[in-house]
């Protein structure tokens, strides 16, 4: 049995994660935490946390999964490198994952954007283009931000330095 503490309970990905717990007996949801609640009253209930809330949130609660040496699976997004770089140093005393996607035909893309950047080379201009409801928070979006990584470091660039956005952070 895996104890798993879901911050961002309340959310799209956080409810979804739930109910496929509810199909799962191997798993339990030892605590459903969300903005406001006192996470360390219970992290000491859990295995591993599941983390689908907010990016200023994520590097705060990656550091207390360090203290507590709690597993931590990520799936909030806008995080900048900064951050990312912040939450990530955890990766060296707690098993850790940080993913833009889980999605299984996404994660098929990310390695077919890289072949097909490989194999056309410099002579082709790059592009992502992505639609989303309004009410899509971060912008570009995980997804899209891995895909323009994936793209600047085929090429040997910095996606820092290479990305325009029509939009740009959390809106």
């Amino acid at each position: 049995m895996t104890r798993v503490l879901i911050n961002g309970s309340k959310g799209r990905m956080g409810r979804a994660l739930l109910a496929c717990a509810a199909h799962h007996p191997e798993v339990q949801v030892a605590a459903q935490v969300d903005q406001g609640d006192d996470i360390r009253a219970v992290i000491d209930k859990a295995d591993v946390v599941i983390d689908f809330s907010t990016h200023t949130a994520t590097p705060a609660l990656a550091a207390l999964c360090a203290e507590h040496r709690k597993a931590m699976v990520i799936g909030t997004t806008g995080h900048s490198s900064e951050d990312r770089s912040q939450i990530t140093r955890f990766s060296a005393s707690i098993p850790l994952v940080l993913a833009s996607n889980f999605s299984t035909g996404v994660n098929t893309l990310f390695w077919l954007t890289r072949k097909a950047a490989e194999i056309l080379g410099p002579a082709f201009d790059l592009e992502i283009v992505e639609m989303h409801h309004r009410l899509k928070r971060d912008a570009p979006s995980g997804t899209a931000r891995t895909l323009a990584e994936i793209l600047a470091s085929v090429r040997q660039q910095q996606y820092d330095r290479v990305a325009r956005h029509g939009r740009l952070g959390i809106v």
